[in-house]
């Protein structure tokens, strides 16, 4: 809300797409209500432009997944979706809406070959979150594995405009650099939060793992950060089962590698800090679960319960000021 409303003062750990979008839709009415910048208006358009997002996503992921399923097998996906513990997070003023529907958009192009409009919403999408430029990737792969056209050298030469995906976050880099001094101010001002995110060099990702066991060993349980911690562990070991799942059942490879992709970051980072809201976008995560979850069975109806009561409380604690992810 302060940079749609204001602009860039230190908080530059954000990238500029999701207030972009925030401030184009609310100066208008603010401009004709005579409204507060720093406001209600401000807050109630962004808080419509992640719903709205959100149910565009929810199309267009039912869109991508006809490519390879049928709709009854989609449903439960979406629904495994929707059921997660902190997809409220899709619905709150976070970038996690638009992260997602543009990951679709340009998984959707390259499924269909449109690598022009793939590129051009790839670079988009790689300055709404950091991991985003990593779909090049996937992309890639698509491009030259799962396209059913001989490699070649013009075919080669072409796959050089996915170079180009990273270039909105180069030019924002450049805005860093005007403004702080410091072309990489969005990484490294992530290691002024307090949460022992390392940002000058990779942590190697079984130190952060054993970080975490000695936080369970080292904190009592009677510390609400005992639990965020234990969320944050869980929500890791919930992903990796839903990518087991999913390699076992043989899903899309590029979707693997931009789900591996996607959660291999952060362990970098030395921390498991927002890792239970990052996990969301990651649909391939709930392909891979919808493969083993059964509604129908007591063990699906178990399942469902339990992450309707764990989005509750989360939801509740979130709406009360308390750090979830």
């Amino acid at each position: 809300m302060a940079i749609a409303s204001r602009g860039y003062i230190d908080e530059g750990r954000f990238l500029p797409f999701y207030p972009a979008l925030i401030n184009t839709f609310s100066q208008p009415i603010i401009y004709f209500l005579g409204n507060k910048p720093y406001g209600p208006t401000t807050f109630w358009t962004g808080l419509v432009i992640s719903n709205g997002l959100f149910l565009v996503s929810l199309f267009l992921l039912q869109k991508l997944l006809l490519l390879d399923y049928k709709k009854m097998f989609i449903n439960k996906i979406l629904l495994l979706l929707l059921i997660a513990p902190t997809s409220f997070f899709f619905v709150s003023l976070y970038s996690e809406s638009l992260f997602l529907l543009l990951s679709l958009v340009a998984l959707f192009f390259a499924r269909k070959k449109r690598w022009l409009l793939a590129i051009l919403v790839s670079m988009f999408l790689a300055i709404t979150r950091l991991p985003g430029f990593l779909i090049a990737i996937p992309l890639l792969y698509e491009y030259f594995f799962e396209n059913k056209i001989k490699t070649d050298l013009k075919k080669t030469f072409a796959s050089i405009g996915f170079l180009f995906i990273p270039i909105l976050l180069v030019v924002y880099a450049f805005f860093n650099y005007i403004k702080w001094g410091d072309p990489l101010f969005f990484i490294n001002a992530h290691g002024l939060l307090g949460n022992d995110r390392v940002v000058n060099t990779f942590v190697f990702p079984l130190i952060t793992l054993f970080r975490y066991v000695k936080i369970f060993f080292g904190i009592s349980p009677f510390q609400y950060e005992f639990y965020v911690a234990l969320i944050e562990f869980g929500s890791l070991i919930f992903a990796l089962i839903g990518i087991f799942f999913g390699f076992k059942n043989k899903i899309r490879t590029s979707y693997l590698i931009y789900t591996v992709l996607l959660l291999f970051l952060p362990l970098l980072s030395g921390t498991l800090s927002g890792f239970p809201r990052y996990i969301i976008p990651a649909f391939p995560i709930f392909i891979g679960f919808a493969h083993k979850i059964n509604f129908k069975n007591i063990s699906g109806k178990i399942y469902f319960l339990i992450n309707l009561i764990f989005q509750i409380i989360f939801l509740a604690l979130f709406s009360r000021g308390y750090f979830i992810a």
